[in-house]
């Protein structure tokens, strides 16, 4: 079947619409649970609709962990629990009972409070490939802007899980720097390490409260069951007018309805290519919607894929796009989008093809910035890589390649947030990353990869 398109060729914002809306009323899609397992069956169907050829669904392996009960009380009395860490641990389905300590012992629940990085957009300005002269601001911009974003905590909760599971702690209590009010069900920590020590999030308030009854019993619950599981990446090709490749890539695997509509811009920019005559598309295009994104340690599709391609098509890819959280609405402060940027590689092609397409999509601010990451890998060609999900065609492949991607404190939320989405802007970015697609797909490849 088609999908009805607009006067400029691409899908209708209405279409688009109605895709975020069942996205975002799928809820979590935890790597290999069976809402993850429905999406992709969805994914793989409407790509082949949209008109893209050979779409394949690649298995990997994996060992699934799955809560099924949690809980927390001091004494007799309840404690409110965000949600609890995933792949930690699991009890009895009694729980634990044990006393609190504010510092690594054997044998007791830990305490430990979570802060928020101190960012600021004048960080990622210094970081930008153009900087200091680019990127441009509008007037009145503040490079003091605060990004702090509690996904950006996680190296803080890994460090201390490591710490109380090193001294033996029965468990372990995360408070993060929020109020447990906004943030509902939230996929906290998703690296997927299985790392024996049972552990919760909560919220600010509970954690100070909790620490006010150190020395006291306590009862954390987390029953939880670990599974062989299969999960699976979607590939699909669109021919060019040579067997070269431009990859456009997201993940499958989400919390909601921003995290991640990666797939939904994907299939949209996809049909509009699909239907461009193969002589006029210099390259063809591989579309790549990879799983593992919440169970990295576990299974990462993106790692997966490249390993077991990397005799076929990865040295046939002159470029990569990766595509996350599109048309993120500020939800606080003056702006009206989320902040973004764009990850990319030293390859001036690709810097100013994203450099471009920000511009023009005029959603985010046109900042392209460097890899910032230390690669622990060891394979990146520059050290290093950057916190999405594209980073593997850089740390794991040296291909030239972006990733554009927002990040707000919402976006790990186990909640509808299509409030939070304007779906015109996110029509207008994949129009716009289109138009970089095209323009990489012209591109000589001395220029990319010589």
């Amino acid at each position: 079947m088609g999908y009805p398109v607009a006067s400029d060729g691409f899908l209708t914002t209405e279409l688009l619409s109605s895709w975020q809306a069942e996205l975002d009323a799928r809820g979590l899609r935890a790597t290999g649970s069976p809402e993850h397992a429905a999406y992709i069956d969805d994914l793989a169907t409407r790509l082949a609709e949209a008109g893209v050829s050979n779409v394949v669904t690649e298995a990997l392996p994996m060992r699934r962990w799955t809560p099924r009960t949690w809980s927390l009380r001091v004494g007799a009395e309840s404690v409110r629990v965000i949600s609890p860490v995933a792949y930690s641990g699991s009890t009895p389905a009694e729980g634990i009972t044990a006393m609190l300590s504010a510092e690594p012992a054997e044998g007791a629940i830990g305490v430990v409070r979570i802060s928020r990085p101190p960012y600021n957009a004048a960080l990622f300005d210094a970081l930008d490939w153009g900087a200091p002269d680019l990127p441009a601001h509008p007037a009145g911009y503040d490079p003091a802007l605060p990004y702090e974003r509690i996904w950006l905590s996680q190296d803080e909760m890994r460090a201390q899980l490591t710490r109380f599971a090193a001294a033996g702690a029965a468990g372990l209590v995360i408070a993060v720097d929020l109020p447990a009010a906004e943030l509902p069900g939230a996929y906290l920590l998703y690296d997927g390490v299985h790392r024996g020590i049972p552990s919760l999030f909560v919220g600010r308030d509970e954690g100070e409260a909790l620490l006010a009854h150190v020395g006291e019993d306590a009862t954390l619950v987390l029953d939880a069951v670990v599974e062989d599981a299969v999960t699976h990446n979607i590939i699909g090709l669109i021919p060019g007018a040579s067997d070269e490749l431009v990859a456009i890539q997201s993940h499958t695997d989400g919390t909601n309805g921003l995290e991640d509509n990666g797939p939904e811009a994907i299939i949209a920019m996809a049909a509009h290519l699909a239907r461009t005559p193969r002589d006029e598309l210099d390259r063809g295009i591989l579309v790549l919607l990879t799983t593992g994104h919440f169970a990295i340690e576990e299974v990462w599709g993106m790692e997966a894929f490249l390993s077991a391609h990397r005799e076929d098509l990865v040295p046939r890819i002159a470029a990569a796009l990766c595509l996350e959280h599109l048309g993120a609405r500020a939800v606080d402060g003056d702006e009206e989008y989320e902040f973004g940027c764009c990850f990319a590689t030293p390859h001036p092609p690709v810097i100013d093809a994203m450099r471009r397409a920000l511009t023009t999509a005029e959603v985010t601010e046109a900042r392209v910035v460097r890899p910032f990451v230390p690669d622990v890998t060891g394979r990146s060609p520059d050290g290093k890589t950057w916190p999405g999900d594209g980073g593997p065609f850089w740390h794991a492949a040296g291909l030239p390649s972006a990733n554009f991607i927002t990040g707000p404190n919402h976006l790990l939320n186990v909640e509808p947030v299509g409030d939070r989405i304007d779906v015109d802007a996110m029509r207008r970015q994949l129009v716009a990353f289109t138009g970089a697609v095209r323009e990489l797909s012209r591109t000589p490849w001395s220029e990319l990869r010589g």
